[in-house]
């Protein structure tokens, strides 16, 4: 059979999908900026959007996220590992937007279901996120681990609500919060804590739930801990070395003592980063063992610089309390694991 020539002609849909991302763009461009992905350079992005806030004369940026967006209704699906792995560690908002050219209606929905994969710290090799057309949306319902419905638009725009100022000044609002708490939990997600945030319910086009319910993992696996123990340790050696110099003593040294625990219990976690060359590191060390040290009894000798550190150390492991507590403890875990046998 001969092949057909094609010269002068197109695919009768060719520009269906860009089509959708213009109607997109003039909703986002009304609140900040947007800067279309190249169609050759998409890789699961479609805009990158800011929204802007006034200043006087000028406008200043004061969030930043990325929007995803389909001409038809149908779930997004993401398949491989990997691209599960990328979508849920993406580190700025994600928003999914579906454009209903024959009714003239954008859909924007939220992206949460995918810190619920985080949270659990299960990455599967495929995620499938539907959405649905109703007024009233929820909190994410777990299904099977792969599969998840997007409830309700957190917007839903027609054609007039874009030509009218004061209804997109009250969509803007509104759209600022769900990128507010989407940031939010891209910030755990980085900081590897196993948890996640959204309202308990919302509607379309209104202001979501002040009721905030949050969800996570309460005993992780020991080796997804390292990004989130990284996090604390930095956390401590920083904010602990501040309270110090503010003179908030006692808090210094409750970060020490904390701070020197993470790296005597957990040193497979410290031992490839060159930040953590010592125990103690900074201002924080410098507060805490030199001035344990210093106050140390006239008749023992410094011979180190954590001397002073270990012997707080040991007075807390030594007092009766403590011990009670330690030891009701492990015989509740040794309970739990006969239970178990």
């Amino acid at each position: 059979m001969p092949k057909t020539s094609r010269t002068g002609s197109v695919a009768a849909n060719l520009h269906e999908g860009s089509r959708s991302e213009v109607l997109a763009d003039y909703l986002f461009s009304g609140w900040g900026t947007v800067t279309p992905v190249r169609r050759q350079s998409d890789y699961g992005i479609d805009l990158y959007c800011t929204l802007l806030e006034r200043l006087g004369r000028r406008a200043v940026v004061t969030d930043y996220f990325v929007v995803q967006v389909k001409s038809e209704m149908e779930p997004w699906g993401i398949h491989g590992k990997k691209s599960v792995q990328w979508l849920v560690e993406h580190p700025t908002p994600i928003f999914l937007a579906f454009i209903d050219k024959k009714n003239g209606i954008l859909r924007v929905y939220h992206v949460t279901p995918r810190f619920y994969v985080w949270a659990t710290g299960q990455i599967s090799d495929r995620l499938e996120l539907r959405p649905e057309d109703r007024e009233d949306g929820e909190f994410i319902k777990w299904e099977n681990g792969t599969t998840f419905s997007l409830s309700a638009p957190i917007l839903r725009v027609t054609i007039a609500d874009l030509l009218d100022e004061a209804r997109m000044r009250l969509l803007r609002d509104v759209f600022a919060t769900w990128v507010r708490l989407d940031r939010e939990n891209c910030d755990l997600v980085r900081q590897g804590l196993f948890r996640f945030r959204m309202p308990n319910s919302y509607r379309v086009n209104q202001m979501p739930s002040q009721s905030i319910v949050e969800l996570g993992n309460a005993v992780p696996e020991r080796t997804t801990l390292k990004r989130g123990i990284l996090t604390l340790a930095e956390s401590v050696q920083c904010i602990g070395g501040q309270l110090g110099q503010i003179g908030d003593r006692s808090g210094a040294l409750l970060a020490a003592l904390l701070l020197d625990h993470l790296q005597i219990h957990y040193p497979d976690m410290f031992h490839d980063s060159v930040r953590w060359q010592s125990r103690i590191p900074g201002q924080l060390g410098h507060i805490v063992c030199s001035g344990l040290n210093h106050v140390m009894p006239t008749d023992q000798t410094i011979q180190y610089y954590y001397q002073g550190l270990e012997a707080v150390e040991a007075i807390l492991a030594n007092d009766p309390l403590v011990k009670r507590y330690l030891t009701a403890f492990e015989a509740a875990q040794h309970g739990h694991a006969a239970d178990g046998a």
